[in-house]
């Protein structure tokens, strides 16, 4: 059992949605035996109740059984309940072969269950989504970190390929604490030209002080 003092039942409302009924009804006694929290079932081809119950938190567990990746993702970005506060999605029966946990958690998912995990996992999967924490194996939330930080570095790498060698330059002395006429009279240029350049290195980098701009050369020059 893990039923929580801190959950109070009226404030929830879980929804089992899926075209399986008797798999449905079989996972909402279990949930709701397990967690105290009451559940619904919703019998729909579709991945999501057509509506919820208003004035409760909602948590959606959505059957992807034999749903393909591309219904998957598509499902989600049409789904109009992703962006509430009040409303925590959990896919299961996903099939573990997809590998498109890093778009799903960008669309707003805050659970996975696979084909494969016990159905032991779903009520804790259900007391740690209420208590405000994704619930993902510890292999599954390594792999989608890795990648976040490769693509941070890789955008990171643009940022910096995206500066001509004279902005590079600018942004270089600006580190070292040349204000505008040092930086002009260093490179022989005018202080027109100074800011033009500081113009558009700021667009580019994302920034828009100086003192921003100098941090983002300590880290990427």
């Amino acid at each position: 059992m893990v039923q929580s003092d801190s959950l109070n039942a009226a404030d929830w409302l879980i929804y089992i949605a899926g075209s399986a009924k008797l798999q449905g009804e079989l996972l909402a006694v279990f949930i709701e035996k397990e967690t105290g929290l009451p559940c619904r079932i919703e019998k729909t081809r579709n991945m999501f109740p057509a509506r919820l119950v208003p004035k409760r938190r909602s948590i959606i567990f959505s059957d992807c059984c034999n749903r393909p990746a591309k219904e998957i993702i598509a499902g989600m970005r049409e789904c109009s309940y992703r962006s509430r506060s009040d409303v925590f999605i959990i896919l299961f029966n996903l099939d573990n072969s997809l590998k498109i946990e890093d778009e799903l958690l960008e669309l707003g998912l805050w659970g996975i269950f696979y084909e494969e995990d016990p159905l032991e996992n779903m009520p804790l999967g259900v007391e740690a989504i209420c208590k405000g924490e994704i619930w993902l194996s510890r292999q599954v939330m390594s792999s989608c970190l890795i990648n976040m930080q490769r693509h941070n570095i890789s955008q990171q790498s643009d940022e910096k390929n995206m500066l001509t060698v004279r902005e590079r330059e600018v942004l270089v002395l600006l580190r070292e604490g040349s204000g505008n006429h040092d930086i002009a009279a260093t490179m022989n240029i005018s202080i027109h030209t100074v800011r033009s350049h500081l113009y558009h290195i700021f667009k580019k980098i994302g920034v828009s002080s100086r003192y921003q701009a100098s941090i983002w050369a300590n880290r990427h020059l």
